[in-house]
């Protein structure tokens, strides 16, 4: 195709337009910057550079080289700089060559004409494509925690043992409120009915098989959807916009083992245990309820308890957690190894996981529901 070549050519107004063609490599002669300079000084002087890389051909190091060196003496000089149609890839390395942290700027993806059929076709293409990313993602982790417990994997054991303090002792305080008030209003409402007909002793079993099979599950769920989902999508995206996680790709450490996998298996060992601390409060608002405002005494009040609580209600419960943990982990941790290169990503991340994981655990609760319904459990 030819020697590099760089040709400057005098645009209308105060723009200056670079031609760069030819085959760039460091084996090879390479164009003098002093040409291009003595164009930048005119007459007239030019306040702005655009590139034109359409006639490039293979390139090296020596283009970019070349093209961190223009864009010094743009900056110096106070010049725009514009890298017009050069190859995405070369403007990547200028922008890490400049230290930046901000994005490319892209063209914007083409709008949909207006009509209805338009309309509802991009969207399902972006639809499919976000869904199809999302089952691979599920996969890869399936891998990396399959590795992780096989012993195969690259990961540190303090940031295993520091996910687990973190999805399961430091969420101990809000799980016990937060179920402890639930039980008690769980009460509240079957007490004002139940005792229209004399019973208001089966509060107790209102409170206990409701707590264990549906209640303790659900809302400790939705508390770690909005706690923990939450923090692993922004210390995610937070090493995403940082560069770790590129750092970690660079030194041959898969990052979904070595991030990804130890939070979902925390969280795959935590959330049975943090259900079955949440239906002991839950049962405990109950009865505190019943005790203080029913005139239920505590030992009738745990005699109805415990006859009425059934073990497969409780591993229900636990198995329903089991998928809330499943869930929630990954969807924070999908949100948050997706998080764009800006500072506001890392936000619209979290929020994507928040929202996502409440929304994927009440629809899983309704499945799973249904499933134990059917088969009778």
């Amino acid at each position: 195709m030819g020697g590099a070549v760089a040709t400057p050519i005098r645009g209308e107004g105060d723009a200056l337009t670079i031609r760069l063609a030819g085959d760039w490599s460091l084996r090879g002669p390479v164009p003098a910057l002093a040409d291009v300079e003595r164009a930048l000084r005119g007459p007239p002087p030019a306040r702005r550079v655009v590139l034109d890389g359409q006639g490039l051909g293979p390139w090296d190091s020596s283009l970019v080289t070349y093209l961190v060196s223009l864009a010094a003496t743009c900056r110096r000089d106070d010049i725009g700089f514009d890298p017009g149609s050069l190859p995405a890839g070369l403007q990547r390395l200028l922008l890490m060559a400049r230290g930046a942290k901000a994005p490319l700027p892209v063209s914007a993806p083409p709008r949909p004409n207006g009509s209805v059929a338009a309309v509802v076709g991009s969207w399902g293409a972006a639809t499919a494509a976000r869904s199809a990313d999302m089952i691979g993602f599920v996969g890869e982790t399936a891998l990396a925690v399959r590795d992780l417990v096989a012993g195969r994997a690259h990961y540190r054991r303090v940031d295993l043992a520091l996910a687990l303090e973190q999805v399961g002792g430091s969420a101990l305080p809000l799980v016990a409120v937060i179920n402890f008030l639930v039980g008690a209003v769980l009460a509240f409402l079957g007490a004002v009915q139940l005792e229209r007909f004399g019973a208001a002793i089966y509060v107790a079993s209102l409170v206990a098989v409701g707590t264990a099979r549906e209640t303790g599950a659900l809302m400790t769920g939705i508390v770690m959807a909005g706690r923990t989902s939450a923090s692993f999508a922004a210390v995610l995206g937070t090493m995403k916009v940082n560069s770790e996680v590129d750092a970690l790709e660079t030194m041959n450490f898969p990052p979904v083992q070595y991030l990804v996998a130890p939070r979902v298996v925390a969280m795959l060992l935590m959330m049975p245990l943090l259900v079955v601390y949440a239906d002991v409060f839950g049962i405990m608002g109950g009865f505190v309820v019943a005790v203080t405002s029913l005139d239920i005494t505590p030992a009738l009040y745990l005699h109805e308890t415990q006859r009425s609580l059934a073990v497969h209600d409780a591993v229900v419960g636990v198995l329903k957690g089991l998928a809330f943990g499943a869930v929630v982990a990954l969807c924070g941790c999908y949100f948050g190894m997706r998080t764009g290169r800006t500072a506001a990503s890392v936000g619209a991340s979290t929020t994507a996981a928040v929202v996502a994981g409440i929304l994927l655990v009440i629809v899983v609760d309704a499945g799973l529901t249904f499933f134990f319904y059917a088969v009778r459990m």
